[in-house]
């Protein structure tokens, strides 16, 4: 339980694709586990929930994933109340930086790839503004 407790704090959730589907990713690897929107509630298959380019998203299935979860211990969702903001990284977001919800913002625009160093301008506000974020590079 601690082992995935520190990967999801540090790489990010992910959740194992039904059996005998995978993707490629960037590097040419076969995957078959893809990392999620854990914060996008509209989401809720596969397809919608990965976060992947666009060529891999087209790999993935487009099926519900609560259609195959077996039991509770197979939930998708982070356990977050949305009670005060999260900011994140680890995840190389690109384009112009924006909040992922009302409550949630990623910080990491790829900057060891040449991407902006982006920091977000939190003054205790509830919901945040993409009004707040700031770029350099």
């Amino acid at each position: 339980m601690e082992f995935l407790a520190v990967e999801g704090l540090t790489k990010g959730l992910e959740i194992e694709l039904p059996e005998g589907r995978s993707f490629m990713d960037n590097y040419g690897q076969v995957r078959h586990h893809v990392r999620i929107r854990w914060w996008d509630v509209e989401a809720t298959t596969y397809r919608g929930l990965a976060i992947v380019p666009d060529e891999a998203r087209l790999q993935l299935p487009d099926i519900p994933v609560a259609a195959i979860a077996r039991s509770s211990e197979d939930a998708v969702r982070s356990p977050y109340d949305d009670a005060k903001p999260v900011f994140f990284g680890h995840y190389w977001m690109t384009g112009q930086p924006k909040i992922q919800s009302l409550t949630t913002a990623c910080v990491d625009y790829s900057a060891a790839k040449h991407g902006p160093l982006v920091a977000y301008r939190w003054d205790g506000e509830r919901h945040l503004d993409n009004a707040n974020f700031a770029s350099f590079g």
